[in-house]
């Protein structure tokens, strides 16, 4: 019974993380000492863009810094943002989540 579970985690982890996923971080210069705390996960890439390098259509929707988009394929599925103090703090649980409930939208 124990193999089985295993197997099935092991399968489940690895269509899981099959997809290309993404997570951005946008953090303005002046707010860089408050980047962004998010642990880190394994085979999904963490990049980093300040918002004075955005389009100015982009930066028109930003209402806070740092602001954490997940990407899957291309496609913003989840967003994170600051609160008054300017600080984020993300868990691992979150991000997992926010894929878990993607993947059973399909």
């Amino acid at each position: 019974m124990r193999k089985i579970i295993v197997l099935l985690a092991l399968i489940f982890s690895t269509s899981l993380f099959s997809q290309d996923y993404l997570l951005l971080e946008v953090n303005s210069e002046w707010n860089w000492k408050n980047k962004a705390k998010i642990d880190r996960i394994r085979n999904i890439p963490h990049q980093i863009a300040y918002l004075e390098n955005q389009t100015p259509k982009f930066r028109e929707k930003v209402r806070s810094v740092p602001l954490v988009i997940l990407y899957k394929n291309g496609r913003p599925i989840m967003q994170w943002s600051a609160d008054i103090s300017f600080k984020l703090v993300i868990k691992k649980e979150e991000v997992l989540r926010a894929i878990a409930r993607e993947e059973k939208k399909q």
